[in-house]
């Protein structure tokens, strides 16, 4: 496929209506979203199904010939299910564009790969988690007020002895509740990972509010809560926060997945600025 030329690009870029250019900045925020998850995020105020799914396959169809958005070689939930069961991220096109509108000008777009089926259904839980908080949003249950996935989310920090470290939870989320705000890491759990691994990413969390940059930049540190596929799974998370000093045992939650909108909408969890554990 040839190269998009500069002058289209910058036509495409300021020329795009905006339910195009919210599509492109929503796969730009979550790198990888289904077309179901698309559909529901910006095709869900027309009522009929038949013609909801038109208009979306229309619509995602024009930004993948467009270049702006690429395909997945692999279907999400396998063969089958129409324009909702293709998985969607930034084409070369679109990574350009969306570095354009953050005023960076006209970048080189690296090539895209195709991402491993593990590395894939973990990113779409993210998005799924996203999708989810916009439905409650529209049901006047919270107010999403930020939402960034990786590695928008990931936090740098210097570490004891001076080495720099990275902090990388799977999102950073900020909520309205009611009259409060509430912040949270979020870990998305797919139930593969081994419990040394898990332990580990419990002490990169106490390292980090050690640190204290998180505290002095906002105040607060975020509940950092670990959204897991079952109560099995959230037992073993809870077993591994018994372990830790109790002021960090505080920061951490595990909750099976279709408990977490009652955690994020329910009341402020935020560990307020304090001393180190």
């Amino acid at each position: 496929m040839n190269r998009v030329s500069v002058p289209r690009l910058m036509a495409l870029a300021d020329g795009m209506p905006l339910r195009d250019r919210q599509i492109v900045e929503a796969v730009a925020r979550l790198t990888l979203v289904s077309g179901g998850q698309l559909i529901n995020l910006f095709f869900i105020d027309i009522s009929n199904a038949s013609t909801r799914s038109r208009r979306a396959r229309r619509v995602l169809g024009r930004l993948v010939e467009q270049r702006v958005l690429d395909r997945l070689e692999r279907r999400h939930g396998g063969v089958g299910g129409g324009s909702s069961a293709w998985v969607y991220a930034l084409g070369p096109a679109g990574r350009r564009i969306v570095a354009y509108w953050g005023g960076e000008g006209l970048p080189r777009s690296r090539s895209a790969y195709e991402p491993s089926s593990m590395w894939t259904a973990h990113t779409l839980a993210v998005s799924n988690l996203y999708v989810r908080l916009r439905d409650a949003e529209r049901a006047a249950r919270v107010e999403l007020l930020a939402f960034d996935g990786e590695p928008a989310c990931w936090r740098r920090y210097t570490r004891l002895g001076g080495v720099a470290g990275v902090l990388k939870p799977d999102a950073y989320i900020r909520l309205g509740v009611g009259e409060f705000e509430d912040s949270f890491f979020a870990e998305i759990d797919m139930g593969t990972e081994r419990r040394g691994q898990l332990t580990r990413q419990h002490h990169a969390y106490r390292e980090y509010f050690r640190a204290g940059v998180e505290q002095t930049k906002t105040g607060i540190f975020p509940g950092v809560l670990w959204i897991v596929p079952d109560t099995q799974r959230a037992a073993l998370l809870t077993d591994i926060q018994r372990g830790l000093p109790e002021q960090t045992r505080r920061l951490f939650t595990a909750v099976a997945r279709e408990q977490a909108l009652t955690v994020l909408c329910g009341q402020p969890s935020d560990i307020t600025a304090g001393g180190a554990a």
